[in-house]
């Protein structure tokens, strides 16, 4: 059994394929993180309550050297590949943590969006990577929009009660930030393809939405940067 098979078996056999079958419509976190970038920090489950968003990209995808897998096990280059499982546990960690506090800046989500796929499978990483933090708070991941659909995305869920995630394709979350109104500091243009380990945040203000920006830490190689603009 190759190496990757192994370690997906390890990742997902024993969690994921009870996680995807209750949302069909990690490792632990290496310690505090500093407050988001661009903004001085809110208080996740108290003045953020209702009025956060919060967007990731999917975990890794295959690279050529690094195949995709299913949650069953079988090679399937539409999925995550096996660091990508092991980011989706982690970040149900991050945004639901078994003990202790929120990282300043982040919100337990009420609601969560993941691209729906399309013809070719895209979009299937999206909802991968948050079915574990799906099944865990125990929510129906919406996936009614998809890559072109950013604008009614992001006015669907700003039109919505409680703390909303969103994880989605990396060329798309430019376009996320953008149909954001009144949206400072200005967010960065472009999202890195080689960037798994950032959080974009919007916390809605009284003349728009305040955008900041968070390291996930939640894996060994996490970076402990942001995207640059």
């Amino acid at each position: 059994m190759h190496r990757t098979s192994r370690v997906l078996v390890g990742v997902i056999a024993l969690v994921l394929s009870a996680v995807l079958a209750a949302c069909a419509t990690g490792s632990p976190s290496p310690g505090a993180a500093p407050s988001p970038a661009g903004s001085g920090g809110t208080s996740s489950d108290g003045a953020a309550q209702g009025t956060v968003v919060l967007v990731i990209r999917h975990g890794e995808k295959p690279d050529g050297s690094d195949p995709g897998v299913d949650a069953g096990g079988k090679k399937d280059n539409s999925s995550l590949t096996a660091v990508g499982w092991q980011r989706a546990e982690a970040l149900a960690d991050l945004f639901d943590p078994t003990s202790g506090p929120l990282r300043p800046g982040l919100a337990r989500p009420t609601a969560i969006y993941a691209s729906g796929a399309d013809d070719d499978g895209e979009g299937k990483r999206p909802r991968e990577t948050v079915a574990p933090l799906a099944q865990r708070l125990g929510i129906t991941v919406n996936t009614d929009y998809g890559k072109g659909d950013e604008q009614a995305l992001v006015k669907n869920a700003t039109g919505r009660p409680g703390p909303v995630l969103i994880c989605w394709q990396h060329g798309e979350l430019p376009d996320i930030a953008a149909a954001f109104p009144g949206v400072t500091p200005t967010p960065p243009a472009d999202w890195p393809g080689d960037r798994f380990d950032v959080i974009w945040t919007f916390t809605r203000t009284a003349d728009g939405w305040l955008f900041a920006q968070l390291p996930e830490l939640v894996l060994p190689q996490d970076q402990n940067t942001v995207i640059d603009g």
